[in-house]
């Protein structure tokens, strides 16, 4: 079939016989047919084939001949750039109408809420960026390597992500602590966590997930797609749901903020109170061991305990341990 393309390619035949109508306007088919030195009947049915893409107009002249004569080149390039752009809206309009009923499906889960196997990594790629999308108040993820996107990938999520943080959506994201070692995604949390995401780090989280409003999650099992096994799992309202929910709660209070100085010192006072602190010491006790002002001792402990990201004593001594801090 010819398009308004083979016009312009000037191997083709069409471009060819279009080209020699543009140069010797009027041309019969024998005429066009010699200067292409190819037969009449194969110029005349290519030049038919212009004129039914109106790239051509066939003319008769009083003597009753014959004679074809080409559109302005400029006239066809800007007609078929509408065309073009035409089919792109319609195709645009089309997928946003099939990926409204992708996502729909995919949200649909059994009345128990069944947990249905997910094999490709595409798929996993694209419910990760659903939960996002349709989240209506928080988004909770374990991320840790080996990871499912390319840099371009990243890119586009970190964009979704930001997206979602201004348009409301809590965000909370435990890391894998080899994030420090990772210059571009460390900067990406970071800058996340500049416009309200949080974001903490344990040393070897035991599973990757996303969970949106805790009401839907996707558990990836491995990222191998040669192995054929599914990669990765959906699930809805369910048992299985609610323990993946109240294990990504515990991570989180086990886990440590993340920071872009990890290893951050403590000052001998400080070291004291957390040490003094992680063994159950009262303020009060804490105050006369050390000399201090109970204000003091108060003050201290509560920038202790938010450095550290813990609630109580026992999680900031568990969290000043790991960050090497004790």
């Amino acid at each position: 079939m010819t398009t308004l393309d083979d016009l312009f390619d000037p191997t083709s035949l069409h471009g060819r016989a279009y080209a020699v109508l543009v140069q010797h306007p009027r041309s019969t088919a024998l005429e066009t047919a010699e200067r292409l030195s190819i037969p009449p009947r194969v110029a005349e049915a290519a030049l038919e084939a212009l004129c039914q893409l109106e790239a051509a107009v066939r003319l008769t002249d009083g003597k009753g001949v014959v004679r074809f004569d080409a559109h302005a080149p400029e006239a066809l390039s800007e007609a078929e750039t509408r065309r073009r752009n035409h089919d792109m809206l319609r195709m645009q309009s089309a997928a946003a109408r099939l990926g409204e009923t992708f996502r729909s499906v995919r949200r649909t889960t059994d009345a128990d809420g069944a947990v249905v196997a997910v094999y490709e990594r595409r798929q996993l790629l694209a419910d990760f960026e659903d939960l996002q999308h349709t989240a209506h108040a928080c988004v909770k993820v374990v991320e840790r390597g080996p990871f499912l996107s390319d840099v371009e990938t990243e890119e586009r999520m970190f964009e979704l992500k930001s997206s979602r943080i201004t348009a409301g959506i809590g965000y909370r994201t435990l890391y894998q602590e080899t994030i420090y070692h990772d210059p571009e995604r460390l900067r990406h949390v970071l800058a996340a966590n500049a416009v309200g995401a949080q974001a903490r780090t344990l040393p070897d989280p035991p599973m990757k997930l996303i969970v949106a409003d805790d009401r839907r999650a996707v558990l990836v099992l491995h990222t191998d797609e040669r192995r054929g096994d599914p990669m990765g799992v959906r699930v809805g309202p369910s048992p299985t749901l609610d323990l993946l929910v109240k294990t990504f709660d515990a991570l989180w209070l086990m886990a440590t903020p993340i920071s872009v100085n990890p290893a951050e010192a403590l000052d001998d006072r400080d070291k004291a109170i957390l040490t003094l602190m992680s063994m159950g010491a009262t303020d009060d006790t804490i105050a006369r061991r050390l000399g201090l002002s109970r204000r003091t001792v108060v003050r201290r402990t509560a920038s202790l305990l938010e450095r550290l990201g813990a609630s109580t004593r026992f999680q900031a001594g568990v969290q000043a341990t790991r960050r090497g801090w004790l």
